[in-house]
Formats: structure tokens, C-alpha cells, sequence
């Protein structure tokens, strides 16, 4: 299982997100603790994601939006 490196974000909900290019997964980590990847989500949507000035819009209409398959992951 490949270790996503994560980056901090300043939102109400999420507190980090990470993405693998090779795989495709983006992870995003709420500040509930809770922690989801989400799969095939192309790089250009991840750096759009990263450099939000609203990554809860951002993840809204984009990462909810685009209907990605998602897992939650259990840490």
C-alpha cells in the first residue's frame, strides 16, 4: 500500500489532503479524524484542490461533484 504524503489546508472542515499520480488517489483527512481516498482523480483537480482559497467549495463541487468512487479508510 503506497503512503500518501499529506499537506495541510486552511478550511472549516478538511485538514489535509494528499495526492499519488502514479495511482491516481487523492486522500482528504476532515477534522473529524475521518479519512477518505478518493480514485482516479486527475492531478490537475488535486492542484486546483491544493491551492483553493475555499477547499470545502472546492471539494463540493469538484471532488463531490466529479462522483469519484471513494473508500474511507480506517487509520
Amino acid at each position: 500500500m503506497i503512503e500518501i504524503k499529506m499537506q495541510k489546508v486552511v478550511s472549516s472542515n478538511i485538514s489535509e489532503i494528499g495526492y499519488d499520480k502514479e495511482t491516481k488517489s487523492l486522500e482528504v483527512m476532515f477534522k473529524t479524524g475521518k479519512r477518505y481516498t478518493y480514485e482516479d482523480v486527475l492531478e490537475n483537480v488535486y492542484k486546483g484542490f491544493l491551492t483553493s482559497n475555499s477547499p470545502g467549495s472546492y471539494f463540493r463541487k469538484m471532488i463531490i461533484g466529479g462522483n469519484y468512487k471513494f473508500k474511507k479508510k480506517d487509520d
